[in-house]
């Protein structure tokens, strides 16, 4: 192996244990500066396919994530309008 593909290999390494397998192909590529196609190559070979995941999250499934103080928020209006202010 050159000394290049090491390296690829090892922020790939890197990227999949920091974000624990939450990273794609294209993140992989733009982390390391490779192409996908180069980055698939070194997970087929290290064994690492099944270590991330294979899609993208759409935009609105990530924006429904990160909506928890939102959903404590509305919770708590739903709960009193339920109860009175007594809860």
């Amino acid at each position: 192996m050159s000394a290049r593909i090491e390296r690829i290999a090892y922020q790939i390494w890197w990227l999949i244990n920091d974000s624990a397998g939450e990273c794609t192909l294209a993140d992989m590529a733009a982390f390391t500066g490779a192409s996908i196609p180069s980055c698939s190559q070194i997970c087929r070979y290290r064994g690492w396919t099944g270590r991330y995941r294979k899609m993208t999250r759409s935009a609105a499934i990530d924006t429904r994530i990160d909506t928890g103080p939102d959903m404590v928020e509305a919770l708590d209006t739903e709960l009193s309008r339920l109860f009175g202010e007594a809860a």
